[in-house]
């Protein structure tokens, strides 16, 4: 089964947030992003092996942003 978020648009939507003004700059535009697939990229947990997982563009981009504002949000 092939996912819906394909990992080689990630970087174009990145860029379309940007270039259409909607994103102040990279890091707005990479939340927007994520803000927008989440659910697409749990839906990847199913569909994937851990190799394809890991190596998709949406999930290293999860990872690279990390939880880090939370947990210091909750001190």
């Amino acid at each position: 089964m092939n996912p819906l978020l394909k990992s080689e648009s990630v970087d174009a939507q990145i860029d379309d947030f940007l270039l259409s003004g909607r994103a102040r700059n990279a890091f707005e535009a990479e939340e927007m992003f994520l803000d927008a697939h989440l659910p697409d990229i749990v839906q990847l947990t199913q569909l994937l092996d851990d190799q394809e997982f890991e190596s998709h563009e949406a999930v290293k981009l999860l990872m690279s942003h990390g939880s880090r504002r939370l947990e210091d949000a909750l001190r």
